[in-house]
């Protein structure tokens, strides 16, 4: 299988967008752990749909996400958008992320598809051995977080044990997406993807705790806080809401 590399400067400004864009479906069929556990291992996917090695490892995300206790974010980068199509679930936020490891490791170029473990582990997502990679690294880890619903539309994030100085990342995701892609490399191909990211936003450091976390609003979207270190670095514990 072709390892699918990009090079060049990284992307401006984090953000993040809504999903939009024809032919993309939302599953209302959650993809979520069978037996519920809290997050023990972050296995973070770098995707796209333009990327014609990336679909076996958008189907092992949907593997692991039936694992318990890890938590699949899959961050759809922009870079494999082209005149003829973009993907609809791309994020300037996601690209950014996947260049802020990129210069943190110190590594000479992005590619696709991409699994950061825990924050500090690579590994090519297309790769079967990926999966194994992922339950070796499964253990407690080592913040306690949790997510509570206060009022309507708000949830309370708790945490304990993490330093002052650890970053809280807000990622709201989808369970599962249904896309028709229409030109690129998987052109005329139907593509499940899991656990979409939908928007990336900074809660700032974990010092200032408790924080407001908006409650999900869209069907079958989910909210995860993350606790990190920076650089971006090691992560250090998570919370979803509704619990895997």
């Amino acid at each position: 299988m072709r390892l699918r590399r990009k090079g060049g400067a990284g992307p401006g400004q984090a953000g993040g967008r809504a999903v939009t864009g024809l032919g993309c479906a939302l599953l209302l069929g959650a993809a979520g752990a069978a037996d519920a556990a809290p997050p023990q291992v972050v296995a973070e996917l770098f995707t796209s749909l333009g990327c014609s090695s990336c679909p076996p490892a958008d189907a092992l995300a949907g593997r692991l996400t039936q694992v318990p206790g890890v938590l699949v974010l899959s961050f759809h980068v922009t870079y494999w958008d082209g005149p003829a199509w973009r993907d609809p679930l791309g994020l300037a936020g996601a690209t950014e992320r996947q260049y802020a490891y990129s210069r943190a490791r110190g590594d000479s170029t992005v590619f696709t598809p991409q699994l950061i473990i825990d924050g500090s582990r690579s590994a090519v997502a297309s790769d079967p051995a990926s999966a194994v990679a992922v339950e070796s690294a499964r253990a407690d880890l080592p913040v306690r977080m949790s997510l509570r619903r206060v009022a309507a539309g708000e949830l309370e994030l708790t945490l304990t044990g993490a330093p002052a100085v650890a970053e809280l990342w807000e990622i709201h995701y989808r369970a599962r997406t249904r896309t028709v892609v229409r030109a690129g490399e998987n052109g005329g191909h139907t593509l499940d993807t899991y656990n979409d990211v939908t928007q990336i936003r900074s809660l700032g450091h974990a010092a200032a705790a408790p924080h407001a976390v908006p409650e999900p609003t869209l069907p079958g979207e989910q909210v995860a806080v993350l606790a990190q270190l920076p650089g971006p670095g090691r992560i250090l514990g998570a919370a979803t809401y509704p619990g895997e």
